[in-house]
């Protein structure tokens, strides 16, 4: 791993407050320090299906609609070119089974009634910042698909049929981020978003799930963390939280190593 340095004050973002949230430590490695790690099949298939999904969308939005097949092509190319960027390690995975299984999702996805969503698209892949005072540090975030009325759309590659309410729970705080971020740049009140779950079986699922409106406990609820966050940052509390999200990470051998926490940002 070649470790390089970031400002975790620099800003916040949706996947620096959940990767702080679950393990402090982990956090440290990979968003202070910088530690790289091999790319996972399931995150290389999810980046790929992301790039060819943008690829189409963005072609909707200028107004030349792309065929199927150029969608597929964007999505492996995208492949090879991550593949470039970032080591995989596919383990007991082949990379043609992985490569299928992507081409499926994007496929799936062409053939469903969401690849017609009759909404114009105002943005795809919009990065927004937000440098309101009353937050503890700038918020940024890229949004995958904005479709009219200011409604966030967020792709998900997922591995299994999805339990919707659990679902939401877990990304409350992405898309309470969405609304800040959407409300500050058109100072309109956003639409509620959308998450479209990309479920990779062999007969792929694509389900849409619309959400409630973000209300002002959510909203409190993130503004709250996000000082929680800063606070603990300013404090150098970078200490590890064992829990089952220790099965998949790779930093088990920095971890076992930590007996004291690092200095403070």
């Amino acid at each position: 791993m070649t470790p390089s340095t970031g400002d975790p004050l620099a800003y916040m973002s949706a996947s620096r407050l959940k990767s702080f949230l679950t393990c402090r430590l982990k956090f440290y490695y990979e968003k202070v320090l910088g530690l790289k790690s091999p790319s996972s099949p399931n995150l290389q298939i999810g980046k790929a299906v992301h790039a060819g999904l943008e690829a189409f969308h963005r072609a909707q939005w200028q107004g030349e609609p792309m065929s199927s097949a150029d969608a597929l092509q964007a999505y492996q190319e995208a492949y090879t070119a991550l593949e470039t960027e970032e080591a995989v390690e596919y383990g007991d995975k082949s990379r043609e089974d992985c490569l299928t299984t992507g081409g499926r999702v994007v496929n799936a996805y062409l053939e469903s009634e969401l690849s017609k969503d009759p909404r114009s698209i105002l943005g795809i892949e919009v990065m927004l910042r937000s440098d309101d005072k009353r937050l503890p540090v700038p918020l940024l975030g890229v949004l995958d698909l904005v479709r009219e009325g200011n409604v966030p759309v967020d792709f998900k590659t997922i591995g299994a049929t999805p339990n919707l309410q659990e679902e939401a729970w877990a990304n409350e705080l992405q898309l309470s981020i969405y609304h800040l971020l959407l409300h500050d740049a058109t100072d309109e009140t956003p639409a509620p978003g959308e998450l479209v779950y990309l479920v990779k079986l062999k007969s792929p699922k694509v389900i849409q799930h619309k959400l409630p409106a973000v209300n002002d406990t959510q909203l409190e609820r993130l503004r709250t963390l996000m000082d929680i966050y800063v606070d603990g940052v300013k404090r150098g509390d970078f200490y590890p939280s064992p829990g089952m999200h220790c099965r998949w990470c790779d930093f088990r051998g920095q971890c076992r190593a930590w007996t004291s926490k690092p200095k403070a940002a």
